[in-house]
């Protein structure tokens, strides 16, 4: 006698399907590369039953002929656990001896059994249809693989399944694609379970009474979509299985689940305990309870996390940023789909600087961000608002973040390009509040002023028009205090101005402000070399040649994976750099003197009255308590940072006097001749 399908075997036949736990037994990998801990819920409700388990199949087939010359084939099937379905196959026309022949030798060779794997296989594509279609694997069962080859072979593009009554029993299908999509779960193939519960869910009746296959089939739909990281479609499944069946604490577990990876950490601790309190706890399996417990007290952790770290990034506490941050990505282990917490972290890899670093997980984020806004729930779905607001809260603030690290980066170009290509996208597509809109405005319009005279400065030198260069590039200075490496530019393009005008203590100066600003700056430290090989003050030279060099040789082995045109500019400068020592070397064993008059600004013909003005000039220009007063300082440079800036700075200012004191003791004696 064949096995009646009960609920008890669903309950034992689950544990045959592979499961996915918050322990190490298994993580779900996503294309994006994030890993998610997936708790044990990830089961399916149910698993396949097949045929050699028991589950036999009646089939009673009767040749009728049809209206349009051809013939039908009709088949009855009967089944112990999902009751009676009758069914109309249509094909062409063929030979009727045939048929009878072919039937007894299937009778006889199968004996009116098949497993359910081959009555899946048997079944060709053609004849399986869009997401309504009426064909049932174990449906098949009653005809051989053989029988069924030999259909096709005669007509197999014309085979098709049709309602012979309106009575048809639609909860057979839902239940067999049901089936269908435990099997292709159990097989890793998820994209195709996901297919096969959804046709299931298509394919059930609204005025079907009993609605059990459809609730495991949202529910087992949810398990699916988590595993691919569709978390806030599993999270209207599991609420659509809830809406079916209250009592099915599977579904509400796994929907804390959802909004515990979605970052709803409130949401996630009610669900949880609902799920501990609920008056069917005692007939749940013990893991299921292990589970809401554990979820429970990961919520509420995260939600510490997420109170913490919040307040030292409002507070700007720039000592706790590290802290902060390693907060911030433990919950988001756990809450992988936070975008609030995404927006945390970004913010904090900002604080600290960490620019590249931001831009990538910006961008490495949005396409997970935007399967998983809200605007993906069906109940948001016919508010257009919704949609638009949703859409503008996963994108804006990252495309914020991105144009601000390339401006602090000192890339205005790839950040004005970022908001010509944006901008106007969030203004026709966010409906956000004004403060927004118009604060990301003004910022563009920053960077496109900076980028103005930065260019005007550009052309005015290449033109030989060097005050007027360095007058746009003291405007540009006095117009941003963001960006440090965009500073660091104007000065070293300053620097070069001032060069070409003979002013070389203010080059010097204005190197010395760039270098500080960025450490790394490459075209400064060579620059400030150069100038310090021009007055002969050699030791500079060569210390700021050796810094050089160091950080080329930095530069190369950081890129060595980088194309070839910018290792091969690399090499370049670095032999050069390297010729230059080679050379500096030897004129430091001349011991030459200092070039008083280039230092002061004067000719050696000049009279003793012309020497005191310009040192007394030099002087109280380039006095240190003078240097860098004109810099502000930026709310997003900690006290550490910008500490080391203004002692670098004054340490320059200070050597930088002492060379001017020097020359004017050196013109003062009466002995030089």
């Amino acid at each position: 006698m064949p096995k009646k399908f009960s609920s008890a075997h669903q309950v034992s036949s689950l544990e045959s399907v592979p499961r996915r736990s918050d322990n190490c037994s298994g993580k779900v990998s996503l294309e994006e590369n994030v890993n998610l801990n997936v708790t044990s819920s990830f089961a399916l409700s149910d698993s396949g039953i097949n045929c050699a388990q028991g589950n036999s199949y009646n089939s009673a087939s009767q040749i009728a002929d049809s209206s349009h010359g051809g013939t039908e084939f009709t088949s009855v099937t009967n089944t112990e656990h999902s009751g009676q379905s009758d069914f109309i196959f249509s094909a062409s026309t063929f030979n009727q001896s045939t048929l009878h022949s072919q039937r007894r030798h299937g009778k006889k060779k199968s004996g009116g059994m098949c497993n359910h794997a081959n009555s899946i296989q048997s079944i060709p594509s053609s004849a399986i249809g869009p997401a309504r279609s009426e064909v049932s694997a174990r449906q098949q069962c009653a005809i051989s693989a053989a029988q069924w080859t030999e259909y096709s072979k005669m007509e197999s593009n014309r085979v098709t399944v049709c309602k012979k009554t309106e009575n048809f029993e639609h909860h057979e299908d839902c239940e067999t694609w049901r089936l269908r999509g435990n099997q292709s779960y159990a097989e890793g193939q998820l994209t195709k379970a996901e297919e096969c519960y959804t046709h299931g869910i298509d394919s059930f009746s609204p005025n079907k009474a009993s609605k059990k296959a459809l609730m495991l089939c949202y529910s087992n739909r949810a398990a699916t979509r988590m595993s691919l990281g569709k978390m806030r479609e599993a999270l209207s499944d599991c609420r659509e299985a809830i809406g079916i069946d209250s009592s099915f604490l599977k579904a509400q577990v796994r929907a804390a689940n959802c909004l515990l990876a979605l970052g709803d950490v409130e949401e996630a601790q009610k669900a949880f305990e609902r799920c501990l309190k609920s008056n069917h706890l005692s007939s749940l399996d013990h893991k299921i309870v292990e589970e809401a417990s554990d979820g429970l007290q990961k919520a509420q952790k995260i939600s510490g996390c997420i109170h913490q770290s919040k307040e030292y990034l409002i507070k700007k506490d720039f000592d706790k940023i590290p802290s902060a941050l390693q907060m911030i990505s433990d919950a988001l282990f756990i809450s992988i789909y936070s975008d609030n917490l995404m927006a945390m972290k970004a913010e904090a890899l900002l604080l600290l600087q960490r620019y590249e670093e931001v831009i990538r997980f910006c961008e490495e984020t949005l396409s997970v961000a935007e399967r998983n806004s809200l605007c993906l729930c069906p109940d948001k779905l016919s508010d257009s608002n919704n949609l638009d607001n949703s859409t503008c809260s996963v994108k804006l603030w990252r495309y914020h973040l991105i144009a601000k690290s390339y401006f602090f980066l000192g890339k205005l170009e790839e950040a004005h390009q970022f908001f010509k290509k944006y901008d106007q996208v969030k203004v026709m597509e966010c409906r956000c509040g004004k403060q927004s809109q118009e604060s990301i405005s003004s910022f563009s319009m920053t960077i496109s002023e900076l980028l103005r005279l930065k260019a005007a400065g550009n052309e005015a030198f290449q033109s030989g028009k060097y005050l007027e260069a360095v007058e746009h590039y003291t405007t540009a200075l006095l117009s941003n205090s963001e960006s440090l490496r965009f500073l660091a530019v104007c000065f070293c393009n300053r620097a070069a101005a001032y060069q070409a005008m003979g002013q070389i203590l203010d080059a010097i100066a204005d190197c010395s402000l760039a270098i500080a600003l960025d450490a790394d700056y490459a075209k400064a430290i060579s620059r400030r070399s150069s100038l310090y090989e021009l007055i002969r003050d050699y030791d500079q030279a060569e210390n700021d040649l050796r810094r050089l060099i160091t950080l080329l040789e930095k530069q190369l082995q950081e890129n060595m994976s980088m194309p070839s045109e910018k290792t091969e500019s690399i090499c370049s400068n670095l032999n050069r750099a390297n010729l230059r020592f080679s050379s500096l070397k030897r004129d430091v064993r001349k011991g030459t003197s200092l070039n008083v008059y280039l230092i002061l600004g004067i000719e050696p013909s000049s009279s003793a009255v012309d020497i005191k003005k310009a040192y007394r000039k030099a002087a109280l220009r380039h006095h240190p308590d003078k240097a860098g007063k004109f810099l502000v300082r930026s709310e997003n440079i900690s006290d550490k940072v910008w500490g080391g800036i203004t002692n670098e700075i004054r340490r320059d200012a200070d050597y930088l006097f002492k060379i001017i004191g020097k020359a004017y003791s050196m013109l003062s004696d009466p002995t030089m001749e």
